[in-house]
């Protein structure tokens, strides 16, 4: 992959900030002593770190609305405008990250609670975040939305929830489509037989948050008691996938692997979703039709590495394949749809002989 010296110099500068920065956010105490005040203007690091990430999400998600361009072609080669899909996605996303993510919980409601707002409570940063999955299993909302409401969304949309409302999702999302973040995709992006089947590490980060779950169930029931076991799981949830994964390889690894590395080998909750769909025969599929020329555009633009082309033309040939999740990691993005010059793709449904396009 070719680099200026403008973006080596951002490289070399972003990722030892992005650890070092995770390594006090999620270890405050550990590294800087059982006292320490990392309290910036009276408000904890989450607050001015959550702030910085939905400035982000929402000023690039903002600047692609108002441009009006399609965010996926490269090189100016599709100079039309946001198509309506796209527009309603990153809406979604300005909403999402900057209400319900960001004003909501760091602002509306300390205040609606009387809160010294400038004044925060020292305490621990959480780490129990939804996509972990084992927070379905100590609470009975949290199990719904996620083993109810969640496969349920999967079957009608697909992991559109990946694409358009998770928050880790949303950065990928947005980083994804400025310059050099398409250059990751296009370039850093896994693709082959190989990284397909390192979808396996997934899996394994799956099975492992499903059995702390259950563990940290029968132990809040009584049924067995086992603290010890209890704490070391979660020292091995906090460092490994929360802290090493979740955030130093899933953020600082974008130059070099793309924008998905952790929403494809890490989210235990995206493979939940993906193996929810196999399992439901989620209806959600895109389409591909006879206009194809097969000059793969389609598969570079993928931040999943899914080879799109490959459904579409086979021996120089328009195959009108279709593929979801029964086959595929697919988010429901739709950069493969926009960045195709002949418009061959549509996103439809399984079962169903027509496409409906959402998408124009």
């Amino acid at each position: 992959m070719k680099r200026s010296a403008s973006e080596w110099l951002f490289i070399i500068l972003f990722v030892p900030a992005t650890i070092a920065f995770y390594a006090i956010y999620k270890y405050p105490f550990d590294l800087l002593g059982p006292n320490a005040d990392t309290r910036l203007l009276g408000k904890n690091l989450s607050f001015w770190y959550m702030l910085l990430y939905t400035a982000i999400v929402c000023g690039i998600a903002g600047k692609a609305l108002l441009m009006n361009k399609n965010v996926y072609s490269f090189k100016s080669v599709l100079p039309q405008g946001l198509s309506p899909y796209q527009r309603k996605k990153f809406l979604s996303i300005f909403l999402v990250q900057g209400v319900g993510f960001f004003l909501l919980p760091f602002v509306i409601l300390p205040l609606s609670r009387g809160a010294d707002f400038w004044n925060d409570t020292m305490g621990n940063p959480v780490k129990t975040a939804h996509v972990y999955l084992f927070p379905g299993f100590t609470s009975p909302g949290m199990a719904v939305y996620l083993f109810v409401i969640i496969p349920i969304f999967t079957w009608f949309f697909g992991k559109r929830y990946c694409s358009w409302i998770c928050s880790c999702g949303n950065l990928a999302e947005t980083v994804g489509i400025t310059v050099w973040g398409k250059k990751w995709v296009k370039e850093g992006t896994p693709r082959g037989e190989t990284a397909n089947k390192n979808h396996w590490i997934q899996k394994a980060v799956m099975f492992f948050a499903i059995a702390f779950g259950l563990l940290l169930l029968v132990d809040s029931m009584k049924i067995v008691a086992a603290p010890d076991a209890v704490t070391r799981l979660r020292q091995l949830q906090d460092f490994f996938i929360d802290f090493m994964f979740g955030s130093v390889i899933g953020i600082a690894a974008y130059p070099f692997w793309g924008t998905r590395i952790w929403c494809r080998y890490g989210c235990p909750l995206a493979k939940f979703m993906e193996l929810s769909g196999k399992v439901t025969k989620s209806r959600f599929a895109v389409k591909a039709d006879e206009k194809c020329t097969g000059i793969g555009l389609c598969t570079k633009a993928c931040p999943m590495g899914i080879d799109v082309a490959s459904y579409a033309h086979v021996n120089k040939k328009p195959t009108m394949g279709s593929f979801g999740l029964s086959d595929t990691v697919c988010i429901g993005c739709g950069g493969c749809i926009d960045v195709c010059p002949t418009k061959a793709l549509s996103f439809g449904r399984h079962g169903k002989a027509e496409v409906v396009t959402l998408s124009s």
